[in-house]
């Protein structure tokens, strides 16, 4: 077994070195729960290999593009009931005939890709900024999506606050009420996964025009109403709604000045015991009661100040 995970670490290492994206399936079984059960065919625009889609059984019909061809061959081996396509999803996107009730992707985050002017994009505000495709995915996602779809996309958290033409993108979902949950994933929650990431999920008949905001790390989650996430400017951080409060540590003064006169006097008391063998036996010639006398005009000084108070 130490063998085989050796081997599949390895070989995981080897896809990322050639640039190709490896999806942990416990980041699969994570998003696949967070559609319902009775899924019936499923859409990764960006499949890879078919990590994703390998979280669903083999009755499930499973659609897929990818721009790397060896990646499809791969997919297309691994997967039962897989239709794929080899191309470049934004630029030369599939099955754009079908609209799909169920939507799974981890499109590569922040790449840069050339702005085309299609039906995809022509109800968004502005474009998606040339350097940085993330709002070029969700799009591309919210256009295939079925009017009662979801889709459960992960991303780089900088689309959560990032503003211009992306700030635009993100307040017209918000305002169309696509954006059903925020989740925030921290950094190595799955192997193969060091950073921080984010999860939207988008939905398109949603029943109220809140927004669900989640810590996966802490386990903690808040319902937010659009008038809230309006306030913020439309920022979707996890953190500009959910504040962890730690618990502060009750202090017993009685038992801190126990502690604090305890090693004072222990202290004190070592200290005169090594003066007065120095003054014994090696024959310290400092002013050993002349010291005493310091300590002890200190100690009145003090004494004479807890009067006055």
């Amino acid at each position: 077994m130490e063998n085989y995970r050796h081997s599949a670490k390895s070989f995981r290492e080897e896809l990322k070195a050639k640039g190709v994206f490896y999806t942990a399936p416990e980041m699969a079984e994570y998003m696949k729960k967070l559609l319902p059960d009775d899924v019936q065919e499923i859409y990764d625009p960006t499949c890879g290999n078919g990590g994703l889609l390998s979280a669903f059984s083999d009755d499930v019909q499973k659609y897929g593009q990818d721009i790397d061809g060896e990646q499809v061959r791969i997919a297309e081996e691994r997967l039962q009931n897989f239709h794929g396509v080899t191309g470049d999803t934004l630029a030369a996107p599939a099955f754009l005939d079908r609209k799909f009730q169920y939507i799974i992707a981890n499109p590569p985050f922040s790449v840069k890709w050339n702005p085309v002017e299609d039906e995809r994009f022509s109800d968004a505000p502005v474009l998606p900024p040339p350097g940085k495709a993330d709002y070029a995915f969700l799009l591309h996602i919210l256009y295939l999506l079925a009017e009662n779809g979801k889709a459960v996309v992960m991303n780089f958290p900088g689309i959560l606050y990032r503003g211009q033409r992306e700030g635009k993108i993100r307040q017209w979902l918000c305002e169309q009420n696509y954006i059903e949950k925020v989740i925030a994933i921290p950094g190595k929650k799955f192997e193969d996964t060091k950073i921080a990431t984010c999860i939207l999920i988008l939905n398109r008949s949603k029943q109220t025009t809140d927004i669900i905001f989640r810590d996966e790390e802490n386990q903690i989650e808040k319902t937010v109403s659009l008038e809230e996430v309006k306030a913020q400017d439309f920022n979707l951080s996890v953190s500009s709604y959910l504040h962890i409060e730690t618990e502060k540590e009750e202090i017993d003064i009685n038992t801190l000045n126990s502690d604090i006169e305890n090693s004072t006097l222990a202290h004190l008391r070592a200290t005169l015991d090594m003066m007065l063998m120095l003054n014994h036996t090696i024959g310290d010639k400092r002013n050993f009661a002349g010291f005493l006398t310091e300590i002890l005009n200190i100690v009145h000084e003090t004494t004479d100040k807890l009067k006055v108070s």
